[in-house]
């Protein structure tokens, strides 16, 4: 702010004054510009420490850092004299780009299709090469330019909001978005006449989740073709509906291969609602019907150690006796698991819960498509 200030002219103490201790600039005209600390706090989930703030306008750099509630509830202060001045709130964000929230809600969405923003918001795509500064520009562009990582410097440089990070933390650490992910992997892999694995995680919060995949023994390749979710909002979080889903999608794929089911054992459970013989499986299984599918449910009689199947999936990604895995690039919920899924000391999977804002439901962030590639 105080180098945009100098390039218009303006003096410190002379036309404007910095609090430090207040996070405060004010003008010469008493205009002021109040710095706050957004970061979330499990003491203020709610970001009360706003209360009754009053903003005119607003603006967040590095939103990615920043929770998207936090700038919801930022965004509804804005009211101190706005009709005298901007008409409507207003509130600019930035930030290089990222695969959170940011990304699914003003740039792609979970399918990397183009996001129609919601009345009232835009994207606008902004890269080092738009800076009017061509001697800043000159200097930060040759030093990108450096960057040894490809996907950072996709991210950076050019802008590119389909970069997968690594992260050294993460139980995947053999993962590298750069080997294994791969665009319209599923429009040149896939074959409707071979058998389709489908995995299922009957978690219902965030999402329930089917991973499909193919495998082809003869080139030692493991494809992840597509990941399908039942969310909540469309009341497919159960298994009846997801169940419907995936066989509408299976149909319109026109697959004649027979469909594999499988996932975690505890899904034989029966559970009170139903009746005796009745579980997740077998409502896959009746909902798949005899006819073109082929149904077959394919289970383990119990679970290898979750420390035992990350190591192995590990060596998988590593190459492991000449195997590769390759994922859709459009699996965007297994990429963030795989990258943001910490590591805890025994080797198992790091299981951390967030809060729904909406419903105020306790869930595991991540984890979900992973179980499911495990």
């Amino acid at each position: 702010i105080k180098s945009i200030l100098k390039d218009w002219g303006l003096k410190e103490d002379t036309n404007y004054k910095i609090n430090n201790l207040e996070g405060t600039l004010t003008f010469w005209n008493d205009s002021v510009i109040i710095m706050k600390e957004m970061a979330d706090i499990p003491s203020d989930p709610n970001f009360e420490r706003f209360g009754s703030s009053e903003y005119t306008i607003a603006m967040v750099d590095e939103v990615s850092e920043i929770s998207e509630r936090a700038v919801e509830v930022l965004f509804s202060r804005l009211r101190w004299r706005t009709h005298e001045t901007f008409k409507t709130p207003r509130m600019l964000l930035t930030t290089n780009p990222t695969i959170n929230w940011v990304r699914s809600r003003f740039v792609q969405d979970e399918n990397g299709d183009k996001v129609i923003c919601r009345e009232g918001e835009a994207y606008i795509p902004f890269s080092v090469f738009d800076n009017p500064n061509i001697a800043f520009r000159q200097v930060y562009e040759a030093a990108l330019n450096k960057i040894r990582d490809q996907a950072t410097k996709e991210r950076l440089l050019y802008g590119n909001w389909d970069f997968v990070e690594a992260n050294d933390m993460a139980i995947y650490n053999s993962f590298d978005g750069s080997r294994h992910l791969v665009t319209g992997l599923k429009e040149k892999a896939y074959d409707p006449t071979k058998p389709l694995i489908t995995v299922w995680d009957f978690n219902v919060a965030p999402q329930m989740s089917v991973l499909s995949a193919q495998i082809d023994y003869e080139n030692r390749k493991v494809y992840i073709l597509e990941e399908i979710l039942g969310k909540p909002e469309e009341k497919e979080n159960n298994t009846p509906a997801l169940a419907r889903k995936v066989r509408l999608k299976l149909y319109r794929d026109k697959h004649i291969g027979g469909v594999d089911v499988t996932g975690d054992p505890s899904g034989l459970q029966r559970s009170t609602t139903n009746e005796d013989g009745i579980n997740n499986y077998t409502i896959i299984t009746d909902t798949f019907g005899r006819g073109i599918l082929r149904p077959k449910v394919k289970l383990l009689r119990k679970q290898p150690p979750q420390a035992t199947r990350c190591e192995f999936v590990n060596e998988v990604f590593g190459g492991y006796e000449g195997w590769e895995i390759q994922i859709d690039i459009k699996c965007r919920k297994l990429t963030q698991d795989l990258i943001y899924q910490l590591r805890n000391e025994d080797g198992t999977k790091s299981k951390q819960k967030t809060t729904d804002p909406k419903t105020g439901v306790k869930y595991e962030r991540y984890g979900h498509l992973s179980d499911c590639l495990d």
